[in-house]
């Protein structure tokens, strides 16, 4: 049996779970036509606990639904991305369950689930009016997903620096949550939407904004 679950970066209501990492981040239901997907954004949480609670609930697929920055000058303000690799600029947070064991590694190729990938991607959906721009976003099959520290944006240094090193979008949720998953076999993808120019500020999109597309991909991602 198949669960999908959202991380998203605006707060979400819902129900707390007791793990041995602490207290998991509030985890809702979503109701989808013949079916429930859960939903939760991240908190103070221990990111460990909140993906331990997910595994417990049966999830099989995290993804990831994000308002980002962009890093190309191919990318504007109301396009979509699903990445294809990332870059992980983060540092200080608990970002294994392997310190608790014996050690171990996850093979980064591919670097999401290629099946979910490709729901998304065939999902026509994102090329809908965005709520950022009078026309339709362009989908962009491809992209680095640049990871910086998820209590700021990065600073317009930084994304100069992140754009050298071949980032397209800069978000703030992929590590650790994305990568503490994949060590508990979960397959993640990301739906990244552009709402600002990396370096500057700009303000979340609802979830809502993604629903509908989550929800045709997760249908052929499942036949």
């Amino acid at each position: 049996m198949t669960q999908l679950a959202i991380l998203t970066d605006t707060s979400q209501a819902g129900e707390t779970y007791n793990t041995a990492y602490g207290t998991s981040a509030p985890i809702n239901t979503l109701k989808f036509v013949d079916e429930t997907a859960l939903i939760c954004s991240p908190t103070n949480a221990d990111p460990r606990a909140t993906i331990q609670a997910l595994k417990d609930l049966g999830t099989t697929h995290l993804w990831l639904c994000e308002s980002v920055g962009s890093l190309s000058p191919l990318l504007e303000v109301g396009d979509w991305v699903v990445a294809d690799d990332y870059i992980d600029g983060t540092r200080g947070h608990h970002s294994t369950y392997f310190s608790d064991k014996a050690g171990g590694y996850v093979q980064q190729v591919p670097a999401f689930d290629t099946a979910s990938r490709e729901a998304l991607i065939s999902n026509p959906l994102p090329l809908t009016p965005s709520p950022l721009r009078r026309e339709g976003g362009r989908l962009f099959k491809r992209g680095v997903y640049v990871c910086v520290s998820n209590t700021r944006l990065e600073t317009p240094a930084e994304a100069t620096f992140w754009s050298r090193a071949g980032g397209h979008v800069v978000g703030r949720y992929l590590s650790p949550y994305l990568t503490l998953a994949r060590e508990l076999e979960m397959q993640v993808a990301v739906l990244a939407h552009v709402i600002r120019d990396g370096g500057h500020g700009g303000e979340s999109v609802v979830f809502e904004t993604y629903a509908a597309i989550v929800k045709q991909a997760w249908a052929t991602q499942k036949v």
